[in-house]
């Protein structure tokens, strides 16, 4: 029997999941089209298993998946060019080799990571022009955790080589990746600001050739509503599905960790009377609040290293200050990056009211 997941991949399989099938669509239009993007979102905010279910379509649909994540590297591979790349083939062949390939492509691959010396970017740079012209389907590179390569000139020299071989691409002049996305909390602007703070270098960003990633990933009482759904058909009980879904969004504003937070409470937490009822989920909220989960405790943190960002929030909840909402403000984009304020409204506004 399925259960609520609050902790890392959701699994259809084995998870109570909102239905989730019009982002994916509206995630494999961009991909069709070629385009190269990042997903930035919150802490939980469902990234990592939004790439899984991505993934998932992009193999049916007869694409080659690299789906990796860099959050498992340790420091010493950014010590040096030929680490990195090493690492990367390495990473890269072990995701080729579980999915339907000619077995030319392996055994290239293969002899690539083991005779063939890769110690440099340019080196790295052949290795892909070499396997998508080889490969007979469109290879698509996903990215997960890219935070964890945040402070080091490495990464932007790999980000780098991906923005020459998408303008060479154009030009019909090499051949490379069908389409790249990348998955983390920062856009890479802003991490490009961490590694090179220097004025000249603000837009400079090795990323400039992504496109605006503007797909919802927070879940509409519609959407909060389908797994509710799914929950009833399965157990064989009958719940205020609408009524739940709505106030359930009431407290979130659909934050994806909240939303399956409050139900994985309801169902572990409340006596069998109290449960899927809107006092139930009321009792589930004043549960919730004191927890020391990751996320809260995550959110606290970015909070209170940055006296600004606290002087903000402190203002606006206890004193009622108000503000425009200006994504361009970097103190604002701040907050809407580790999911402090909305990205909607003329006004800013606290994300949700857990």
């Amino acid at each position: 029997m399925k259960r609520f997941n609050t902790q890392g991949l959701c699994v259809p399989e084995k998870h109570y999941m909102v239905d989730t099938r019009e982002k994916i669509a509206k995630i494999l239009k961009l991909i069709e089209e070629e385009y190269y993007f990042t997903i930035n979102r919150p802490r939980q905010y469902g990234k990592t298993t939004t790439l899984f279910l991505l993934a998932k379509e992009l193999k049916k649909a007869g694409y080659l998946v690299i789906n990796m994540s860099f959050e498992a590297l340790d420091e010493t591979i950014y010590r040096s060019h030929e680490k990195f790349t090493q690492k990367f083939l390495e990473m890269l062949f072990k995701q080729i080799k579980k999915q339907e390939v000619a077995t030319d492509l392996i055994s290239w691959l293969e002899n690539e990571l083991t005779k063939t010396k890769i110690a440099n970017m340019d080196d790295l740079a052949t290795v892909i022009s070499e396997l998508t012209s080889r490969s007979d389907k469109p290879v698509i590179l996903l990215i997960d955790e890219v935070d964890k390569s945040t402070n080091n000139q490495l990464f932007l020299d790999f980000l780098g080589i991906l923005r020459n071989k998408y303008l060479l691409r154009a030009a019909e002049e090499d051949t490379t990746f069908h389409s790249v996305i990348l998955a983390g909390v920062h856009d890479v602007k802003t991490l490009k600001l961490k590694l090179r703070p220097e004025e000249q270098h603000r837009y400079n960003s090795p990323w400039n050739i992504a496109v605006d990633f503007d797909v919802d990933l927070s879940f509409n009482p519609a959407e909060i509503a389908t797994m509710l759904e799914a929950y009833q058909q399965e157990r064989k009980i009958s719940l205020p599905i609408n009524e739940l879904a709505d106030q359930l969004y009431y407290y979130t504003s659909g934050y994806p960790f909240l939303v399956s937070r409050l139900c994985e409470i309801i169902e572990t937490k409340l006596e069998q009377e109290d449960k899927w009822s809107l006092k139930g989920l009321e009792t589930a909220v004043k549960l919730i609040l004191p927890e020391r989960n990751p996320n809260f405790e995550v959110l606290i943190k970015n909070i209170e290293n940055n006296p600004k960002l606290y002087e903000l929030v402190e203002n606006m909840i206890l004193y009622g200050s108000k503000k425009s909402n200006n994504s361009d403000n970097p103190l604002i984009n701040q907050g809407q990056i580790y999911g402090v304020f909305a990205h909607t409204g003329v006004k800013l506004k606290i994300h949700n009211r857990l």
